[in-house]
């Protein structure tokens, strides 16, 4: 099995980055206690946190419309991030409205960062086919019995450890209200994905990240998706 131990990550650019990398693209070390490296995997695990304005409720009219600059407006890939978007909402019970009549102007940001995940495996090695061969002791030939082989025949585990590179994807989604203009409701999605893409996450990150909406404010927590069948993060 592998574990993750260390990994590495740096800022390469994306608006609003907030990853552990510092600035000017030096690296930096971070200590993880688990990952998901969802590349090859049939799921894909995103961290998911979200805030709320106190005393926000999610009650009707559900009305909103996207907010962005006319540079953002002109992005290709925005437009599809923002049809992914509008189609999750319209599954919450939101309608998309011209801004004059919507209540909620809806915004969202995102960037990816390629890195390198420390991982380390650890086995259980067998002399009888390994380098070292057969050995022998007071009852003839041995090699192990099994990972808890304690006694003849018990050779002790080995780790091996690799830097895998992955890609660090991160979407923020924020709703504010448009009447006062004030921020009611934001969440965070973070995704790690060994080989991956940012567009290739972004599905399952935006599915991720209004998953039980509205979510609990201030409490992290991790939303695991099936990957859709021929498709590849």
């Amino acid at each position: 099995m592998w574990q993750a131990v260390t990994a590495w990550s740096r800022r390469v650019g994306g608006a609003g980055w907030t990853g552990p990398a510092r600035r000017g693209g030096s690296w930096a070390l971070i200590a993880l206690g688990a990952l998901w490296l969802s590349g090859c995997a049939s799921t894909i695990t995103t961290e998911v946190t979200a805030f709320r304005e106190a005393g926000w409720q999610n009650d009707a009219p559900r009305t909103y419309a996207f907010d962005r600059t006319p540079q953002q407006a002109d992005q290709l890939d925005r437009q599809t991030y923002e049809l992914w978007l509008a189609q999750s909402l319209a599954g919450l019970g939101f309608e998309q409205l011209p801004p004059k009549q919507a209540r909620y102007l809806v915004s969202m940001d995102y960037d990816a960062a390629p890195g390198f995940v420390r991982v380390a495996e650890t086995y259980y090695p067998d002399p009888w086919y390994g380098p070292w061969g057969p050995y022998w002791g007071p009852y003839g030939w041995y090699r192990p019995w099994g990972p808890y082989g304690w006694g003849p025949g018990y050779w002790p585990p080995q780790t091996v450890v690799r830097d895998v590179p992955v890609t660090f994807s991160n979407l923020r989604v924020f709703f504010k209200d448009a009447a006062s203009g004030k921020r009611v409701y934001q969440v965070t999605a973070r995704n790690t994905t060994e080989g991956g893409t940012l567009t290739g996450v972004m599905p399952y990150m935006i599915r991720s990240a209004f998953t039980d909406f509205p979510a609990e404010s201030g409490r992290p927590r991790r939303v695991t998706l099936e990957v859709e069948k021929d498709s590849k993060p």
